[in-house]
């Protein structure tokens, strides 16, 4: 049986990275001996894991890139010398600089995946760089969407067979809101309050939407460093009443059934799987149309509005339009889960596995 090994910066937090790591981990493991590293570990995980899958942690603390480098490349060569990995998969950027000169040091086939977008951070000159040795040192390079495969064709001169775009699943296999309920007068966003989320942009362009339908809600749901930023905007902005920051959630899939829309406002994004397990629950999106990731999930004006990116007052309009057509957010539900098979868990994990095997 072939051992693959997924890679991942840290499973203690509570994050995209992390639960797609886990629920590739654990579908892995119906047809290879599958094991997860995490390179730092601050707690517990994040996400369960299946019991067939072998988890191991390198440190218990979090140190300077170089210095984690140092210690973690002679435990890494030890791991899978000992367990005999033939695929690493290693996944986002901070793995990749720590992990991908492992190219020198077994016969351990490595794949880089890159969770963002290349050029959502193209002027940040460090990760770029980071992208770059990842990709020049891994065997191969999977990307979220087609848009970032070409990036990187074109950006570093990858060749484009060392290059694939895989999407991130939506597991519909979990239950999902049956019928939309176009009565809701509740809106609904989630996700870690960092910075690239732009829930800061979502509370004002929220503000004008409350102030013309004072009977709507907003719930943002997740936690962050920003959370008292966006707490503090929340208050100075007079809408307590109206906007609900509902802290983390682990059953927000069995909730969407209680919302009207769906409302994205990140700076950046990679394959934005709230936005998935939204379209899989019927929910019509609002979203801005930033470089990669909405536009290959929403079709607009057919299950979702996109509007351009960071324009507040653009999406204050969408979000009252919807309120106030309540045929077309109805028009917009039915047509929410025409295009989900090429996002299903079957198709995925076929990707995955031909991949493995090719390598």
């Amino acid at each position: 049986m072939k051992k693959v090994c997924l890679i991942d910066y840290d499973m203690s937090v509570r994050g995209g990275v992390e639960q797609v790591t886990a629920s590739l981990g654990n579908a892995l493991a119906d047809f290879y001996e599958t094991h997860v590293i995490s390179l730092c570990s601050k707690g517990k995980l994040a996400y369960a894991l299946d019991p067939r899958v072998k988890y191991h942690s390198l440190l218990d603390q979090e140190l300077r890139l170089r210095e984690m480098q140092k210690k973690i490349l002679p435990l890494l060569k030890d791991y899978f010398s000992a367990n005999h990995i033939d695929v690493a998969i290693i996944q986002g950027n901070y793995p990749g600089f720590l992990t991908a000169p492992m190219r020198f040091r077994g016969k351990t086939k490595l794949i880089f995946c890159d969770h963002g977008a290349l050029m959502n951070q193209w002027m940040q000159k460090d990760i770029v760089v980071i992208r770059l040795i990842s990709s020049l040192l891994c065997h191969k390079v999977v990307t979220l969407t087609e848009q970032s495969r070409g990036d990187y064709v074109r950006k570093f001169h990858l060749r484009r067979k060392k290059s694939q775009s895989i999407y991130n699943w939506i597991d519909l296999s979990r239950p999902c809101s049956e019928h939309y309920n176009p009565e809701s007068k509740r809106i609904v966003s989630a996700g870690r309050f960092g910075k690239e989320k732009g829930f800061d942009m979502l509370v004002k362009a929220f503000a004008p939407v409350a102030k013309k339908h004072p009977d709507w809600s907003l719930d943002i749901f997740g936690d962050g460093e920003m959370m008292p930023t966006v707490k503090e905007l929340v208050r100075e902005l007079g809408l307590e009443q109206q906007v609900h920051l509902m802290g983390m959630c682990d059953d927000l899939h069995q909730r969407y059934g209680q919302y009207s829309m769906y409302v994205m406002p990140s700076y950046r994004e990679g394959l934005p799987l709230a936005l998935l397990e939204a379209k899989a629950n019927r929910l019509p999106i609002v979203s801005f149309d930033i470089m990669t990731g909405p536009r290959e999930i929403v079709r607009d004006r057919i299950d979702g509005i996109l509007v351009p990116p960071y324009e507040l007052d653009a999406m204050s309009d969408a979000m009252c339009r919807l309120i106030e057509e309540k045929a077309l957010r109805l028009e917009m539900a039915e047509r929410s889960q025409d295009n989900l098979e090429k996002f299903s868990r079957k198709t995925i994990l076929n990707q995955w596995t031909a991949l493995i095997e090719e390598l």
